[in-house]
């Protein structure tokens, strides 16, 4: 097959047959490229960087190849060169996506443009100082008079710096090439085929969907592979090793960096001899993409020069960065604001990546703690006239941009996030609630596994750090007290459903001087969240009796008719406006809620069986567990065209049996009572067999052999009765009644407010 590509180099278009050229140097004369164009002489070019836009008659723009571009953001090698680029605290994080990564690097190797960047001079005195900048690898640095910051193309540069090994991405991701010829089926329309692997996915995303993760049972047996052969892999020690026939689906994929840097510090013809030693690739494939690759290595890149004017005015500065980022991927208002922040206090993000990469670990995103530093200083020290939702609101750019106005507000900022090396009080307040919060056979056996700590809302971290803050960090906290916060985030998680709202009343409760975290307290405020509505209603111990003795009722042991979402649990509604059966109806059927009390249920079993899994970190881990149905989805969820040898000839001649079955079997099924979680090797190795219960009930099922008695063995096939559909819905009730008790007795009751 040939492969035929049109390439336009110094202003001519050439057509060339790569198999038609005896070696790649002959290919490359007949393109009019030079062959060797290593690291040496462009080091020598570097030198202009200093003197950018001085001696341009154009004034504002020049232009530097890809390979300069990625030697100018080195901050060792700019030192050395008089300049170096780097970057504004303004700019936010990396955020583009795998098929980001990708698209940007195939439209490079296509010829396409790479894009204008805009950069301006360091500003050393004035209203918008920018002396402190961050360089390519996320550290707070300080700049010269004669470096530049890029103002925008943060995330080009950081996709081109990728491709090379370097920069702030490659710290979890990797970008790899298989030399294949191209799938002719695959709907990513790539020139070559590109993929991405992480720290949490060391073996690859999808190659047609890089944004999409690799079929599970895939993973799996990647995993089960790896860790036999090496003991004890963690994902960041996979993601270093990992080669190119680790990554699945992959005939042997190779590091893009092993090839951009042979040809940036040797030549292209070293890069050829490379890759011709590996077995599986098309070598003509290689010829091509280096000659490509390196083509792009010499791709000029437009630098504009943003107007000083600007830089020197903080309000249009940061207009104008808003501005630009509502192209692209657009800044959301928390990036925006935290932005704002950075760009008046450099000294913030190396604070925060601190407290990011200590043992507090990722409890909330950087973005969120900040912000929640603000909303807790406003609270703690609102100003003169201040309304109630300029002070407890949470922090917008409107809002951000005014609060150097006042001092006191700033001051106490200063004491959570300190801007020198202190520790401050937010990095205590989130170490105190890691250590209240987390489970501990011993010492908090109430407590919340890491998995479900990864999982608090911001909202509630809002909360927590400023109960945590008002008790004081440097306080001993008794066992009740961390009782009580154990209690008040496990109710959070569960049963409050607007969580704005929920953090505006516990604003609004605690900024009074007198607010102290007690048992009182506790019940003013939950009942304030049942009442407005932020939370539902939650039954009672009074009210279990009513609703056990529904589920175990006669009409349950015989009802053929599985119960529609608003008639499950009604025994507990008292009137229209308080309904306690609400809150189990919605616990039981929403999956985020099911996941959650799961967790906190079986913490015990999470806890010891997966401790080195901790995802309060930045990795895109697989969750080791799988949500496993009790009774097999594939018995009562199989396709209904199957449902004449499925079910009993008196439900499939009933009409209204047998369409409720149809349209009730996934509610039932599909809900609370009905899931556990387990290891996902056991999982796959159950299958839709009988049910084996965990060792010390860490799954929480009562009478295990009542639930099997409508679980056939793997060689039968299930033919529902109208009985076993009575036992259906009353076996996944009773366990659901049986788990919330679980919650009340161990978990929230000691905070709950009696009725009204």
């Amino acid at each position: 097959m040939y492969y035929r590509e049109y390439f336009k180099y110094k202003g001519a278009t050439y057509n060339a047959s790569f198999e038609a050229y005896s070696s790649y140097g002959e290919l490359c004369r007949t393109i009019g490229r030079d062959t060797h164009v290593g690291l040496t002489p462009m080091l020598h070019r570097a030198q202009k960087f200093s003197n950018l836009f001085k001696n341009n008659p154009l004034g504002t723009v020049e232009s530097l190849t890809i390979s300069e571009l990625a030697v100018w953001s080195n901050a060792e090698l700019g030192n050395k060169l008089g300049s170096k680029l780097c970057l504004p605290p303004i700019q936010r994080s990396v955020v583009w996506n795998n098929e980001q990564i990708i698209n940007y690097w195939d439209s490079l190797l296509r010829g396409y443009s790479a894009g204008m960047m805009m950069v301006h001079r360091v500003q050393f005195g004035g209203p918008n100082d920018t002396r402190l900048a961050r360089d390519t690898d996320g550290h707070t640095i300080d700049a010269k008079q004669d470096d530049f910051q890029l103002f925008d193309g943060q995330q080009r540069m950081h996709t081109i710096l990728l491709g090379l090994g370097k920069g702030q991405m490659s710290n979890g991701r990797k970008l790899w090439i298989d030399l294949v010829p191209p799938n002719s089926n695959s709907s990513n329309d790539l020139c070559f085929q590109l993929r991405i692997s992480s720290r949490g996915q060391p073996f690859g995303y999808r190659a047609d969907y890089p944004n999409q993760k690799i079929e599970l049972s895939k993973r799996q047996k990647k995993w089960e592979e790896w860790r036999k052969k090496y003991d004890n892999a963690t994902p960041q020690m996979t993601f270093d090793n990992v080669k190119g026939s680790d990554l699945i689906s992959s005939t042997n994929a190779i590091q893009f960096s092993e090839i951009s840097n042979r040809i940036l510090n040797n030549s292209p013809e070293f890069a050829i001899e490379y890759l011709s030693k590996f077995d599986g690739i098309n070598i003509d494939i290689a010829k091509k993409f280096v000659v490509m690759l390196d083509r792009v290595l010499n791709t000029q890149i437009v630098l504009k020069e943003i107007s000083p004017e600007i830089v020197k005015d903080p309000e249009e500065y940061i207009r104008y960065f808003g501005r630009l980022g509502q192209g692209g991927t657009r800044l959301s208002d928390d990036e925006l604001t935290y932005s704002i922040i950075k760009q008046r206090y450099p000294n913030i993000h190396g604070q925060m990546q601190e407290i990011m990469t200590s043992e507090v670990g990722r409890i909330a995103s950087e973005v969120d703690l900040v912000l929640s530093a603000i909303r807790i200083s406003k609270t703690m020290k609102p100003w003169k006239n201040a309304k109630e939702w300029e002070i407890i609101a949470r922090p917008n750019p409107k809002s951000v941009a005014q609060l150097h106005d006042h001092d006191e507000v700033i001051n106490k900022f200063f004491e959570l996030i300190p801007l020198d090396s202190e520790e401050g009080l937010l990095k205590k307040a989130l170490q105190k609630i890691r250590n209240a919060l987390s489970y501990e056979k011993n010492n908090n056996s109430n407590g919340l596994p890491a998995m479900l700590l990864a999982r608090l809302p911001h909202e509630l971290v809002d909360v927590l750090i400023l109960f945590v803050i008002k008790k004081g960090v440097d306080r001993t906290w008794e066992k009740n007290d961390q009782s009580k916060l154990c209690s008040f985030t496990l109710y959070w998680l569960l049963f409050v459903k607007n969580h704005d709202k929920a953090a505006w009343l516990a604003f609004r409760h605690a900024r009074n001087e007198e607010w102290h975290f007690e048992q009182d307290s506790i019940y003013k405020l939950i009942r304030a969240f049942e009442n407005d509505g932020a939370a539902n209603f939650i039954p009672r111990e009074d009210d279990l009796k009513k609703l056990q003795d529904e589920v175990n009722s006669e009409v349950m042991k015989e009802g053929y008719i599985l119960h529609s979402w608003s008639d499950r649990f009604k025994a507990a509604d008292i009137n229209r406006d308080q309904k306690p059966g609400e809150a189990l109806r919605v616990l039981s059927t929403n999956k985020e809620l099911i996941q959650r009390a799961l967790m906190w249920l079986q913490r015990s079993y999470l806890t010891v069986n997966y401790s080195y899994y901790d995802p309060t970190t930045d990795r895109d881990d697989d969750l080791p567990i799988d949500l496993d149905h009790i009774i097999p989805h594939d018995l009562f969820g199989f396709y209904w065209g199957d449902s004449v040898k499925r079910l009993q000839s008196d439900i499939i001649n009933h009409e209204v049996m047998k369409d409720n079955f149809r349209w009730q079997r996934g509610l039932v099924g599909d809900s609370l009572g009905n899931f556990r979680w387990l290891d996902a090797s056991q999982n796959r190795a159950r299958g839709k067999g009988v049910f084996i219960p965990l060792e010390d009930n860490a799954d929480f099922v009562v009478e295990p052999d009542d639930w099997n008695k409508i679980i056939p063995k793997e060689s039968e096939t299930q033919n529902w009765s109208k009985e076993d559909i009575a036992t259906f819905q009353r076996l996944i009730d009773k366990r659901t009644l049986d788990i919330y008790k679980e919650i009340l007795d161990r978990g929230i009751k000691d905070i709950l407010p009696p009725k009204n």
